[in-house]
């Protein structure tokens, strides 16, 4: 999910609360997932002979905290079938890991591209000239939310000057927003500025009031800011560029920005990610390509990845029924409903059709954002990102901007190319060491097919009751709400309404923002908390 952290503060959800994993720390679920990569790494006979000892160990102990085939009981020839059930079981155990690695070795995943992307890759490659990974010169307008002043100075500062130089300087926007996050983020911000050769808004330093944001009342009966709602407003202000009719406020916060003056081709979202430029320019212009070569869709993400194997924005992502995803592990999806999504990663597609995903970098056709006027070169913003203010009903923003496309554009839809597509060649990771070994799980993730399979057919996806809502349709959904007379409590009531676009996008929770959020961004903590279904 990440969709960017564009706070100073991370970008997290809990784990256990949304099915994401933090960008910082190791879960407890992961080293798990650590252990069962370490006994595949020494795989050997002893750890077969441990494996079995273990299944029949333990097979044991269930069966005899149920009281069957005891040895008092049911004495030594029971036993003895109990010993051959339990090796049968350890033998099916082993068998199952054994094809589940053959499969990662002899059909590994994502390895071989189609050829138009070694063409692109190679003309990158062989070449200096500005501009040479823009097949058509298209115009990028490039957004970003980045507040970690290493990233900044280090690796994605340096990606995305690369970036701008393979689509050519005269072709790139760069819109950057940063607030509440100290001196030492705006110092690298002005010092990125100052090295990008293209045109560019780069807003750093400014401070974003709690004040003036809608709020919701707790069950407490206090009232607070709900935290979607303070992403999507931080979200909104890199696209201000688009705006032609947005007036500076003054002050010095604002003294980097810029408005745009040409139509744009496409919108690119870039996480504070580890992300290789070349495979921007892929996913900008080889993700779903037609006959002539061109790039067709709506939008089109990388997958994101955290913890090496990971897979991390599950909280965005819905597959081509709008159900969210499986177990974190490739691929991804539940084999639920047609499977479309997760059959489509198995065949190895670069453009898998989702409903809605983000994957820490994706692109949308311009249109979808900026209605730009040739007569006197002003812009106009089409889309923005917003919340749901429903209490204890979340959706991400990333994906609420999918839904609301969906209703002022209609459905994806492939035919029309107008398609929503996940690209599995693309990938990023939130930390260095996860970047580091990207590659080497991808040549061997199949291994996880199996399991992933087993446990999202037992449980996933998360249930929502709204998943098949249309927009404008009458719906009866359970709400919860406060009591009339303004006293802490309140209750979830059943009640008919006009569905909201984004009913696949939501879960039963609530977060809020902290009350002193400045201080929280400041310090470098967690400016917000989860509050819990009554």
């Amino acid at each position: 999910m990440e969709p960017s952290r564009p706070s100073s503060a991370e970008y997290r959800y809990d784990a256990e609360d949304v099915g994401l994993l933090s960008w910082r720390e190791q879960p407890s679920h992961s080293r798990g997932g650590s252990r069962f990569l370490q006994a595949i790494h020494s795989w050997s006979p002893n750890g077969l002979n441990s494996l079995l000892r273990r299944a029949e160990k333990t097979g044991h102990h269930l069966l005899s905290s149920i009281g069957c085939c005891s040895p008092a009981r049911r004495g030594g020839a029971r036993l003895s079938r109990t010993h051959r059930l339990l090796r049968l079981v350890g033998f099916l155990v082993w068998l199952f890991i054994v094809v589940s690695a053959a499969e990662s070795v002899f059909l590994p995943s994502y390895q071989t591209p189609p050829k138009h992307y070694a063409d692109l890759r190679e003309k990158i490659l062989s070449s200096t000239q500005p501009g040479r990974g823009n097949p058509g010169n298209e115009k990028i307008f490039i957004a970003s939310n980045i507040v970690q002043e290493g990233m900044i100075r280090g690796p994605w500062g340096s990606s995305l000057i690369e970036l701008v130089d393979i689509l050519g300087e005269d072709n790139v926007f760069v819109s950057i927003y940063e607030n509440d996050s100290g001196n030492g983020t705006g110092d690298a911000l002005r010092e990125l500025a100052a090295q990008l050769p293209c045109n560019s808004s780069v807003v750093t330093g400014d401070h974003v009031s709690l004040d003036g944001f809608p709020k919701t009342i707790l069950p407490s009966g206090d009232e607070r800011v709900k935290r979607i709602a303070y992403l999507a407003q931080i979200r909104n202000q890199m696209l201000e560029p688009l705006n032609s009719s947005y007036m500076l406020s003054g002050g010095h916060a604002e003294s980097g920005f810029n408005h745009v003056k040409v139509r744009f081709d496409r919108v690119l979202f870039l996480n504070d990610i580890y992300f290789s430029a070349i495979d921007a320019a892929q996913l900008l212009f080889s993700t779903n390509v037609d006959e002539s070569g061109h790039a067709q869709y709506r939008a089109a993400c990388a997958v994101d990845f955290v913890s090496k194997v990971m897979f991390y924005d599950t909280f965005v992502v819905r597959d081509a029924e709008g159900y969210s995803t499986g177990l974190m592990f490739f691929p991804w999806f539940a084999p639920v409903g047609q499977a479309r999504s997760r059959n489509q990663v198995l065949e190895g597609s670069d453009a898998v059709q989702v409903r809605s995903c983000w994957g820490g970098m994706v692109v949308f056709q311009a249109e979808m954002f900026q209605d730009f006027s040739t007569a006197d070169s002003t812009s106009r913003l089409v889309s923005q990102f917003r919340h749901e203010p429903e209490p204890f009903w979340e959706s991400s923003e990333c994906c609420l901007i999918f839904a609301d496309l969906e209703d002022q554009f209609g459905e994806p839809d492939v035919a029309n190319r107008t398609g929503v597509f996940l690209n599995p060649f693309i990938r990023v990771a939130y930390s260095q060491n996860t970047w580091k070994w990207l590659a080497f799980f991808r040549r061997y993730e199949r291994i996880f097919a199996n399991m992933q399979y087993i446990v999202s057919k037992l449980a996933y996806p998360e249930h929502n009751p709204r998943r098949t809502h249309v927009a404008g349709q009458r719906v009866k959904d359970s709400v919860w709400q406060s009591n009339a007379d303004g006293q802490p409590g309140g209750s979830f009531q059943t009640i008919q309404r006009r569905a909201a676009p984004g009913g696949y996008c939501g879960q039963r929770r609530m977060f809020v923002m902290d009350e002193d959020v400045e201080k929280a961004n400041k310090n470098g903590a967690k400016n917000w908390e989860k509050i819990p279904v009554p």
